[in-house]
């Protein structure tokens, strides 16, 4: 049996006009079918994540988020809610999720917007291969323009230089998440 496949998109905070405008810029980047957390909703609340979820039982699923939507993700992809609710995580892109615990069954890749955010997530939980912007760039820069963020794709200890954008395009790819 195959798994229909989503791509779910969970922001940070969107109390803003010009945080929605970011999350609309990178949904614009990703360029890709997509379903996304409404911006009424609270993305650090599991509750709200998992309303999401529910839309899909049934899905696999690649998931990305931001900021304090990395928060809602995190306490929402719980091994035993995903297996009541027939859902298979595929993996979690997680943009600047500082201090969060990823400790997941399922690929975790982090991107951060500096070296320092990169350095200090290391002990809550990183992927094989992970991001960082260098130079650094603000905090929402790296959710507004992953096209513009340019840095280093870490795996182990080989740095290869990429943009944000690329480095998720090449995540999406690798767990079959396209537009074909």
């Amino acid at each position: 049996m195959v798994l229909r496949k989503h791509l779910i998109v969970i922001p940070g905070d969107q109390g803003s006009p010009a945080k929605r405008a970011a999350t609309e810029a990178f949904c614009n980047a990703l360029d890709l079918p997509h379903r996304l957390l409404s911006a009424a909703a609270p993305p650090y609340l599991p509750g709200s994540v998992r309303a999401l979820l529910a839309e899909c039982s049934g899905c696999s699923l690649v998931v990305i988020a931001f900021s304090a939507g990395v928060v809602g993700a995190a306490a929402a992809l719980q091994s035993r809610y995903l297996k009541r609710a027939g859902i298979t995580i595929e993996a979690l892109i997680a943009l600047d999720g500082w201090l969060v615990p990823l400790f997941c069954p399922f690929p975790i890749y982090r991107l951060s917007h500096d070296a320092f955010t990169h350095r200090t997530s290391l002990p809550f939980g990183m992927g094989r291969t992970n991001f960082f912007a260098d130079p650094a760039v603000a905090h929402l820069d790296l959710w507004t323009a992953p096209n513009r963020v340019v840095g280093w794709q870490v795996t182990g200890n080989t740095h290869v230089p990429t943009t944000a954008l690329d480095f998720i395009d090449s995540r999406l790819r690798e767990h079959s998440c396209t537009a074909d």
